[in-house]
């Protein structure tokens, strides 16, 4: 195949169905979430399931490119835009008389599933929020198909014509599986690569895994892959273009791990080191690593959290006085006025981080400006969000801002009625 002259140019997330030929038997359905298939003489593979709300789609084009049945699906990981198509999958199967497609995760995936319904509220409202989702519209599966087989460390299966490698390594969850197709020298390595600064701590969700997550890219590197097929965005052709890719973004995840380990062993505390750790120029201009959905400061974050506790070096902290209580301690020293002022102040400086926190003062500790500080707030968050490249860090923003709008305009709080 030719060289992709185009990396980086497509958006990360697509919201149109697109085959992707990229060798013979082997297509990629480019989606939100993408799924690669494995067209073999005995049946096909899907790797891969997408959203539930794409199963119908992800059936329809699937049947456009062949009849043969379904033999296995796998899930890449257990994340909803991941692995939630599969009823549409297997009620197609039923449909044609086709035996049960057998899906096939790795052994942490059941846990993750038993999680996710025991908080489905919880998940319906943190991705609401992550990916600016409407109320009335669902933001979480609902139906869940657990896999008939699990795997530890490694499984390969022989389909027609073609070996199928199966991997796990932990990165962007501990369930994770990648696919390597020899006889094609494709990758298939779901949110492994997905043209962003990798989601690492993501800040709603669990334990991410930096250091692992470099290690399972540079044993992608190993097997020079011709062809790599991303858990979103355009694949990646080509051995010297591949390789280039995964070891940079290994490299650059190995080289922030490192300066955590060396912080926190050189006696620094979270705060410092989220406030000076260090992002070179190579990697800031890297096409491979742009902010766009994860970003560098959440990276440092995960890793905090995996190598550290809680404390955050002061004891003041340790068992706090609720943060209402220490606004209002504030406001009657320095008084609404002068704090409301100076936060409209560090706004007109573009200090806008700065000011929310003054504005916070005034909410929490019950001001009575404390409607114009929403307005004050909301109008800061709204600026801030139109000057962000990170999806989820954006999506924060606008959420905040349209809470705080509801609440002026006298709705309250979302989730209480409304909409």
């Amino acid at each position: 195949m030719a060289e992709d002259t185009s990396l980086g140019s497509s958006p990360l997330f697509s919201g149109e169905a697109e085959m992707i030929r990229v060798v013979d038997g082997v297509h990629m359905l480019r989606m939100w979430a993408n799924v690669c298939i494995v067209e073999s003489g005995e049946g096909v593979v899907l790797f891969d399931a997408g959203l539930p709300f794409h199963g119908p789609r992800i059936v329809e084009e699937l049947r456009r490119l062949t009849d043969a049945p379904v033999l296995y699906i796998i899930y890449g990981h257990g994340h909803a835009d991941h692995a939630f198509g599969t009823p549409f999958l297997l009620r197609d199967a039923e449909e044609r008389g086709y035996p049960r497609p057998r899906v096939i995760a790795h052994e942490a995936l059941p846990r993750r599933f038993d999680r996710y319904r025991r908080m489905l509220p919880y998940h319906e409202r943190i991705n609401r929020m992550q990916f600016d989702i409407p109320e009335g519209i669902p933001a979480f599966p609902w139906e869940y198909v657990y896999p008939d087989e699990t795997i530890r460390d490694a499984l390969t299966l022989r389909v027609g014509e073609f070996t199928l490698e199966l991997r796990h390594a932990r990165g962007e969850t501990d369930d994770h599986l990648w696919l390597w197709i020899p006889e094609r020298k494709v990758a298939c390595v779901s949110d492994f690569w997905v043209w962003s600064c990798p989601n690492v701590g993501n800040p709603f969700k669990v334990q991410r895994y930096a250091l692992e997550w470099a290690v399972a890219l540079e044993e992608v590197a190993q097997r020079s892959p011709e062809v790599l097929l991303p858990g979103h965005g355009s694949p990646l052709l080509g051995v010297e273009t591949i390789g280039e890719a995964c070891l940079q973004v290994s490299e650059a995840l190995r080289y922030l791990d490192q300066q955590v380990v060396d912080m926190l062993n050189g006696g620094m505390w979270q705060e410092e080191i989220l406030h000076s750790f260090q992002w070179p120029e190579e990697y800031a201009r890297s096409p491979y690593l742009a902010p766009i959905y994860g970003h560098p400061y959440f990276v440092v974050q995960a890793l905090l959290r995996q190598y550290h506790g809680w404390y955050d070096g002061n004891p003041s902290h340790l068992f706090p006085s609720p943060e209402a209580e220490i606004a209002a301690e504030v406001l009657a020293l320095a008084g609404e006025e002068r704090v409301f002022g100076r936060a409209k102040e560090l706004e007109g400086k573009g200090e806008l981080q700065l000011s929310l926190h003054l504005l916070d003062f005034l909410l929490a500790g019950g001001a009575g400006a404390r409607m114009e500080a929403m307005e004050v707030k909301a109008r800061i968050l709204e600026r801030m969000a139109g000057e962000e490249r990170s999806l989820i860090a954006r999506n924060i923003l606008l959420a905040g801002a349209r809470e705080l709008r509801r609440e002026t305009a006298g709705k309250g709080p979302v989730g209480e009625g409304g909409d």
